[in-house]
Formats: structure tokens, C-alpha cells, sequence
């Protein structure tokens, strides 16, 4: 027997899987890792400790799995979103603290950075807004911490520093990530020197761009094997950006089809067959890695991660129940949470705790809770978070809608799907069919199938989903929810659209 281990490392946590040439998983094993917020704006993280976890993680999946290491016929990645990795000439780290896709220290910059940019064309050759991803950071760095800029020879994603440390021969980045980035030509799908001068850097220190999963660039050596339990010579292949991950683990390949990813960000991604652009320069459009096609791709700065701070922040004696009764605190909120009904009993929670992209786009936007009273309960609260994300998430899809036409199917993905109530929540505000898709784990399987691609079991990325991609569940939505879910999603609108007519501004 052969078998694929996907990496999955995400902003909150990371999941590595064991499959097999099917896609079915056979083992698991998760981590979490911190995020630290010294000042507000700003998220950074411990590179170190996210390698450990990722580590650690892997050595007890392969372990979890039982199957003999020596199987094992590739390893891919999965990564989260552009948290900058600056390393100097000898490939450590220059700062102590990379600084996370979320961190919006940046923004006072961007006004600046318009007058000396023409942002249409920018648009024109990325197929991105300009300032919706937090490539303009690295101008910041280069002004506040100029000292330690001195010291760059590498700037990485996640993608290429882990792929790197696992043993690549060089620094390699997946197409996704590279256009997270915002210096790469649509049309070339290579780095523009114009814009890679403009933010402050030049081409040799960046990655090279591999276009489509599962180019073999590099096997694991003997030091790497001891630490994660992949076999010595195990081919490492280029996997992508989380979301392309799971876009590709959905079933991704065919115009038409919506595939939404709510995980610490919240995420749309529409398949399309033509180069379509938002005439509003709202909506990233950009390749779908190893298919031909296209990608309209809209994302919210927190979904899961405010369901992570509701835990962390009001979930203690939830949290600690779950000990006891050795289950998951997530499910004892949405247990609370279902106490309520839908509209949340007129509570309104705009969940834009880091800044709001997509149709209401503002980097100043604050999380907000509107129509408590004293008769609000915890429930109450609880639920109307769950309905925030839902809102958010129905608003991105149908900020595309509005010049791609509509979605023929959608499909749910991230930790939202261990939530029956969560997921039928999504059909009922959407109103419309969620689907979902055998195996939760979308990321970890994106990356696993990248691996298989590069390891010659799938031939291409159609192939991989073709065999290894199949509809497990589908929620229909529910007639008796829709005009409560109508009423508050107008609420949800009308508070957001307030909030940055005057209080964000």
C-alpha cells in the first residue's frame, strides 16, 4: 500500500493527515499555537513554536496510523494565509515575531501608498484590490524597523519556509500564495519587477513561483525524518495556499461551483471559466492552480477566529465542562447557542474584529454587538456570532453574484461542519443547498492530493478530485427559518453599512 500525508497548518492550529490513494484519512493528529496581539492592529506569531506543533503533529499521525513510514510516498503542505517569514542570508529568522495575514499595522500607510500607485492598474495586473492583503506591511517594516530590514535575503510565505525546513532545495511558493502577495502579473503568473520595486524588494528575494500542486522539489533528509516520522528521501511536493487547498479538496475544477472555507478567516471561492473582474475592485480574481480556469476569491478577516475569541474570551466554564466531559467546548457553546432562535432575539453581531473586506470593505471596522436589552441571554449572543459569520459569508457570495451570475452549488468546508445546527444555519440564510463533501478535513486532503499529484498517483489535479472528492451530506434549506433569517441578515446589513458611515470613519 501507498500513502499521502497532508500538513495542514492554519493560524489557530495545525492538523496533519494520513490517507490513502483514495483520500480516505486514516489517522490525525492537531496542535494549537498562539497568536500574540502586543498592541490593537497587531497580530504576530512564533515561527518556532508553529514548527514544533507542525512537527510534533505529524510524528503522532504517522504514528496514529499504524501503517509502516516507509509507505509513505509524499508529504505536501497547506498553509495560511501571507504571515511574512523574514529570514536573512543564513535562513533564520529576523525578527523574533513573524507578523501575521491579519495584522492591519499597515493601514495608515495605505493612503499614502495610493498616491503613489495607480490602483486601477494595479487591479489591471494582479487581478486584486490594492490594500485588501497585508503585502504593504513590508513598506512599513522597511520604515519603522529599517535596522532589521537591513538584515532581509529571503522574504517567504508559510509555503516556502515550511517546504524549505522540511528539506526543498530551495524556496519554492504555490501560485496562491504568491498572488497573496500582490507583486505577481495575472497574465504571466510570475513576479512583475514593477510592483516587487514599489513594495520595497527585489526578485532574488523572493521565492520561485510553481505553477500548479505537486512539483517535487526536494526529499525529507535524515535529521527532518527523526523529527516529524516521514521516511528519509520522502518527495516533498509544493502544495497552496490553505484556501486553494481546500478549493482543490472540494471538488474545486468546474465553473459554477462556490466552495466556502470558514475558518480563522471566512473565505468564498467561485469557480469561473472566464477572466470576469469585479468593475467595483472588490473581489480578487486569479488562477485556479493546475485546472486552467479561474478563481473569483473574497474572504472576511475573521469567521472561525471570533468563534475562538467568544471561547477563549466568555467560553471559560464551557472550556472547562468540556474537560470534564472529555468533549469539545465548541459544541457546548453551540448547544447554548441553539437555546436561542433564529435572529437571535434582534441581537446583532457584526463579527469584524480585525477590519471587513468584501462589499463593505474597511480596514478601521470593529466587531460590534447591537440589540442587546436586559432580556438578552448568553444564548442569545452566542447564536447571533454564529449568524454574524453566517451574514458575512452570504454577503461575499453575493457581492460575486452580482456581476458572475449565480452559484450552481455550494460547498461548506472548515471546522464549521462539525456543527449540524451551524450548517443548516448556512442553508437557511443562504437558502439554498450546502453541501458537503467525505472528508472534513479539506486542507489537509488539498495538500495530501498535491502530494499524490507529485508522487504520480493522480495525473492531475482533475484526476485527484475526480477519485478522491465525493458529496457526503447536503443541507437543504428550511422555508420555516427564511424570513427570520431575512429580517436579520437586512439588520446585519444596515448595521454594518452605519458603522462605517460613521463610527469606523
Amino acid at each position: 500500500m501507498k500513502y499521502l500525508v497532508g500538513i495542514d497548518e492554519g493560524t489557530g492550529s495545525c492538523k496533519v493527515c494520513v490517507f490513502d490513494v483514495t483520500g480516505a484519512p486514516l489517522a490525525s493528529a492537531s496542535r494549537e499555537y498562539a497568536s500574540y496581539y502586543p498592541q490593537p492592529g497587531y497580530v504576530e506569531q512564533d515561527i518556532e513554536e508553529i514548527k514544533k506543533s507542525v512537527f510534533s503533529a505529524c510524528r503522532e499521525a504517522i504514528v496514529a496510523s499504524q501503517i509502516r513510514s516507509e509507505d509513505i510516498v509524499g508529504v505536501s503542505h497547506s498553509n495560511q494565509g501571507i504571515t511574512m517569514v523574514l529570514l536573512d542570508a543564513n535562513g533564520e529568522p529576523c525578527r523574533d515575531r513573524t507578523i501575521g495575514w491579519q495584522d492591519v499595522r499597515y493601514t495608515d500607510l495605505l493612503d499614502r501608498l495610493r498616491t503613489e500607485l495607480d490602483t486601477e492598474r494595479y487591479q489591471q495586473i494582479t487581478g486584486m484590490p490594492f490594500g485588501v492583503y497585508n503585502t504593504a506591511v513590508l513598506r512599513w517594516l522597511q520604515e519603522h524597523e529599517s535596522e532589521m530590514w537591513g538584515r532581509v535575503a529571503h522574504v517567504c510565505s508559510h509555503q516556502d519556509y515550511f517546504l524549505k525546513v522540511l528539506g526543498a532545495d530551495g524556496y519554492y511558493i504555490d501560485e496562491g500564495s504568491a498572488n497573496f502577495m500582490g507583486m505577481v502579473d495575472m497574465e504571466t503568473s510570475e513576479w512583475c519587477p514593477e510592483l516587487v520595486s514599489f513594495f520595497g524588494l527585489t526578485v532574488q528575494q523572493l521565492p520561485t513561483i510553481v505553477h500548479g500542486p505537486g512539483r517535487v522539489v526536494g526529499h525529507v533528509p535524515s535529521e527532518i525524518s527523526g523529527q516529524t516520522g516521514l521516511p528519509v528521501g520522502c518527495p516533498i511536493a509544493v502544495g497552496g495556499l490553505d484556501t486553494n487547498c481546500c478549493t482543490l479538496a472540494a471538488g474545486g475544477v468546474d465553473p459554477g461551483l462556490e466552495v466556502m472555507v470558514v475558518g480563522t478567516a471566512g473565505t468564498s471561492t467561485f469557480i469561473t471559466g472566464e477572466t470576469l473582474r469585479d468593475p467595483r475592485r472588490r473581489v480578487t480574481t486569479r488562477s485556479n492552480p493546475g485546472v486552467g480556469n479561474w478563481q473569483l476569491y473574497t474572504m472576511t478577516n475573521t469567521a472561525a477566529s471570533s468563534f475562538r475569541w467568544f471561547r477563549d474570551n466568555f467560553g471559560q466554564l464551557e472550556v472547562a465542562a468540556s474537560n470534564l466531559l472529555n468533549t469539545d467546548p465548541y459544541n457546548l457553546i453551540t448547544s447554548i447557542a441553539s437555546a436561542s432562535q433564529p435572529g437571535s432575539c434582534g441581537v446583532t453581531f457584526v463579527a469584524a474584529l480585525q477590519g471587513q473586506q468584501g462589499r463593505r470593505a474597511n480596514e478601521h471596522a470593529q466587531g460590534t454587538i447591537l440589540g442587546v436589552t436586559l432580556a438578552t441571554t448568553k444564548a442569545d449572543v452566542a447564536r447571533s456570532l454564529m449568524e454574524g459569520i453566517c451574514f458575512e459569508m452570504f454577503d461575499l457570495l453575493r457581492l460575486t453574484e452580482d456581476f458572475a451570475g449565480p452559484a450552481k452549488r455550494v460547498r461548506l468546508s472548515g471546522g464549521v461542519t462539525k456543527s449540524p445546527m451551524w450548517c443548516q444555519m448556512f442553508a437557511d440564510v443562504m437558502q439554498r443547498p450546502i453541501e458537503l463533501t467525505t472528508v472534513a478535513d479539506m486542507g489537509a486532503l488539498g495538500a495530501a492530493l498535491a502530494a499524490g499529484i507529485g508522487a504520480g498517483i493522480f495525473q492531475s489535479a482533475r484526476e485527484a478530485t475526480e477519485r478522491a472528492v465525493h458529496v457526503a451530506a447536503t443541507y437543504e434549506p428550511s422555508a420555516t427559518n427564511r424570513d427570520a433569517y431575512t429580517n436579520a441578515y437586512e439588520r446585519w446589513c444596515k448595521a454594518s453599512d452605519t458603522l462605517n458611515s460613521g463610527f469606523y470613519c
